[in-house]
């Protein structure tokens, strides 16, 4: 995993044009929940996916699927345990983040 430092704007976004087109769908996706969030990145190459991350506490993480499917992952769960979802194909339908 390979994690942006704090201090990136949202237009310098890390990774490579498709890692980034994710991310900012992440992110948009975000903004609807929680339109002031300070969002953090996570790149995951070795699942062709990112992580959008709310950085406080009660916050979580959207994963996103280069396909552009998404699973949310509330602070409770750790990471690894919202992957193991992810890869086993569990998604969150895009229609609830309204």
């Amino acid at each position: 995993m390979t994690e942006s430092p704090p201090e990136k704007a949202a237009d310098a976004l890390p990774g490579d044009p498709e890692q980034r087109r994710l991310l900012r769908f992440g992110e948009e996706l975000y903004r609807r929940i929680a339109p002031d969030a300070d969002l953090g990145h996570v790149l995951l190459p070795e699942d062709d996916a990112v992580a959008v991350v709310h950085r406080v506490r009660g916050g979580g993480t959207i994963l996103v699927a280069a396909d552009r499917s998404v699973l949310f992952s509330g602070s409770a769960l750790d990471i690894s345990v919202a992957l193991i979802d992810f890869r086993a194909g569990r998604r969150t339908p895009v229609e609830r983040f309204r």
